[in-house]
């Protein structure tokens, strides 16, 4: 794309105001924008008047050339809809962004195989450690992992997919901000193996009124979309929404009918979204959504073949039958001394079949 395109690409799309769809309307109106620009003190286009007319007619391309001068400086790819890298995925839809900026791997954008993933900020360990186990499952298959990096689900899922392969961020604020802080080391983790990605002009806090844009563009990347844990009330939700207007494929991980976590989940398979069952069925499930050949979606799932004793089998049970439990539950249902208890736990947690959490809980892996 060459540097006058850009210039004014980033006038009019900085003007406050000019969305996808009035960018698109006055693109179309002229032969360039150069033209546009040319022409912005006579422009006449539907729905463009008063306030934000005033404001076309008095602009230049000072903010512009920052912008630009900005980004050349970051290492910031300027993505436009014409653009070679522009995701294909994007471009039936009327609404999809007009301009991506791209720090880290913008080849990522035109990757055949995306999947979008997202669940609740406050996840429980067994939400963990499926968004990870997944995220790394789908990534080792050359699927780039896309979501959000918000705390708690987003950011399990992103380190998931860094273990064996790519992913996309989807920010909700200028691709040159952290947002959350505490995400800096995962932030450049993700722009050495994959890339950060934002409608927004750089420099954009990451305001309330961002995560909804932001999230359409998650659920536009990938035919289908994973949650892994939401409440009912989960801002999840939002991305859930959209990616159901876009003819989305829904899968929902079902969780404890008792934990609040998992009540958005359950509700959405009580509406139809595909269960997620185990990782083999729902490869099978991503294997017909992609087209993939067999042997591009297999992974070891043989269980540790160190055997268990009765009383490791009994404490097994236990978790399958009753989730996460505290030490104290483990002792009183088994009327075992707490001694015993604690060399079975370590026994099972050498064997990789369970591990120990925060205030003594036990989880089954």
């Amino acid at each position: 794309m060459n540097r006058e395109e850009l210039v004014y690409s980033l006038w009019l799309y900085s003007i406050k105001g000019i969305g996808p769809k009035k960018f698109r309307q006055i693109k179309n109106k002229y032969k360039s924008l150069k033209e546009a620009y040319f022409n912005r003190k006579e422009l006449e286009v539907e729905g463009i008047f008063g306030y934000l007319k005033d404001e076309i007619k008095n602009s230049d391309t000072a903010q512009a050339e920052k912008i630009l001068e900005f980004c050349e400086r970051n290492s910031i790819n300027i993505i436009l809809e014409d653009d070679r890298l522009y995701p294909d995925e994007f471009k039936v839809f009327d609404h999809a962004p007009v301009i991506l900026f791209v720090k880290g791997d913008a080849n990522l954008l035109k990757s055949p195989y995306k999947i979008s993933m997202v669940g609740t900020r406050e996840p429980t360990y067994y939400g963990k450690k499926v968004a990870k186990d997944l995220a790394s499952l789908l990534a080792s298959l050359g699927i780039v992992v896309v979501s959000g990096m918000a705390r708690g689900i987003d950011s399990f899922c992103h380190a998931g997919a860094l273990e064996s392969g790519k992913t996309i961020a989807v920010l909700g604020c200028g691709v040159d901000i952290v947002y959350p802080k505490e995400n800096l080391k995962l932030y450049r983790q993700i722009i050495e193996n994959g890339c950060v990605v934002s409608e927004f002009l750089p420099g954009t806090l990451p305001e309330k009124m961002n995560f909804p844009q932001r999230n359409r563009i998650v659920a536009m990347f990938s035919p289908c979309l994973v949650v892994i844990e939401a409440s009912t009330k989960s801002g999840t939700f939002s991305t859930v929404d959209f990616a159901l207007e876009q003819g989305k494929e829904v899968f929902a991980l079902p969780g404890n009918i008792f934990s609040q976590k998992s009540s958005g989940t359950n509700r959405l398979i009580k509406e139809g979204a595909r269960i997620i069952c185990s990782y083999e069925d729902f490869l099978e499930d991503i294997k017909e959504i992609y087209s993939l050949k067999p042997a591009q979606l297999s992974f070891d799932t043989k269980e540790n073949e160190e055997e268990l004793t009765d009383d490791e089998k009994r404490l097994i049970k236990l978790l399958d039958e009753n989730g996460e439990m505290y030490v104290e539950s483990l002792i009183a249902l088994t009327g075992w001394d707490p001694g015993k208890i604690a060399s079975l736990i370590t026994s099972l947690e050498i064997k990789s079949k369970v591990v120990r959490g925060r205030g003594n809980i036990i989880y089954k892996l």
